[in-house]
């Protein structure tokens, strides 16, 4: 995409799938959408920023070496350029935005959430603030705070609406969405089986891929046939921990004031923190495989993106499901020339 490095090594072919996600091996290609966009974004914000991105080789995102402001201009030119704009108030108080924006009257903020980009401990942060935690890292059941009776934008009239969005300061955190999708995989599936989640969509999966092969609690669902399932899915079958940023938080609705990275999660949470001018009052807790060191979550998705058969032909799909995330919010595509 317009914020990629440049291209280095040989043919696709020459290695793992997972591997070259991680090193943007690539074959040369013409400018697409995304270059055109990115000439576009320079041209009209009158800025080096996207300039200086094009040439940074930063897999992850090239948004991260640009300021932070730049982030939110970016997506607002995207969201001209794919004529995604709309007011919010459009939307039916039923979408699901609604049902994902927290609201601290308190500390005057707005913070969309997106699961598997750090929202627990997000969510810890609010709850340390309103004092029903003594801090951050308190022991605390992790479904408690999922079901803390939380304040939603979508508990307010049309004028107390209008109010938050036009007077609190409104932010939100995204990242790689593969990396979010196998953690959600991870999470839901190996790791932390619920047995909401095996009997809504485990079972559902199996039947669907497993030709009448499946049990009672949806136990065991593959990656692949947990990425085959998402390929597919609509309506019903759209769980907030796969949907898309672009659809959970409406970035072209909602002028948010600041989109924090998780691949830069320590400095962009202490910039929301010090804005809000809480940061004498709580700190943000350490990621898990900080204290564990565990795997990065690049490796994890590496190891993952491996065992998939005809592993390019999925990620394709994954893009193009993900198109406007990746373009949105700078993302490089693990396969370049993917749309």
């Amino acid at each position: 995409m317009f914020l990629s490095g440049t291209s280095t090594g040989g043919a696709l072919g020459r290695k793992s799938l997972g591997t070259r996600v991680l090193s943007g091996v690539g074959p040369g290609r013409p400018p697409t959408d995304d270059i055109l966009l990115g000439r576009f974004l320079g041209r009209d914000n009158g800025t080096t920023d996207t300039r200086i991105a094009a040439k940074v080789g930063d897999k992850k995102s090239a948004l991260l070496q640009v300021h932070p402001s730049s982030r939110t201009s970016h997506v607002a030119g995207v969201c001209q350029w794919c004529k995604c704009q709309h007011n919010l108030t459009e939307l039916d108080v039923t979408h699901t935005v609604y049902h994902h924006i927290i609201v601290s009257d308190k500390y005057k903020f707005l913070y969309c959430y997106v699961p598997k980009v750090a929202c627990t401990n997000w969510k810890r942060v609010i709850k340390a603030l309103e004092g029903s935690l003594a801090s951050t890292d308190e022991e605390i059941d992790i479904y408690e705070i999922h079901r803390k009776n939380w304040t939603y934008l979508k508990d307010y009239d049309h004028a107390g609406i209008q109010h938050r969005l036009q007077n609190y300061y409104k932010f939100m955190f995204v990242r790689d969405p593969l990396e979010r999708l196998v953690s959600a995989y991870r999470d839901k599936f190996v790791e932390h089986p619920e047995e909401y989640f095996g009997r809504r969509y485990g079972t559902r999966i199996q039947k669907m891929y497993r030709n009448g092969v499946w049990n009672i609690l949806g136990a065991d669902v593959t990656f692949e046939e947990f990425v085959r399932f998402v390929i597919q899915a609509k309506g019903y079958d759209l769980n907030e921990h796969w949907q898309s940023y672009t659809e959970l938080c409406q970035p072209c609705a909602v002028n948010y004031d600041f989109i924090g990275m998780y691949e830069n999660l320590e400095e962009d949470t202490e910039h929301v923190l010090k804005v809000l001018g809480v940061d004498k009052k709580v700190s943000f807790p350490r990621r898990q495989e900080q204290i564990y060191n565990k795997r990065t979550t690049g490796e994890v998705l590496k190891e993952h993106l491996d065992v998939l058969p005809d592993a390019e032909s999925y990620i394709r799909k994954l893009v193009k499901k993900y198109s406007l995330d990746y373009t949105m919010f700078g993302y490089d595509r693990p396969i370049p020339d993917a749309r």
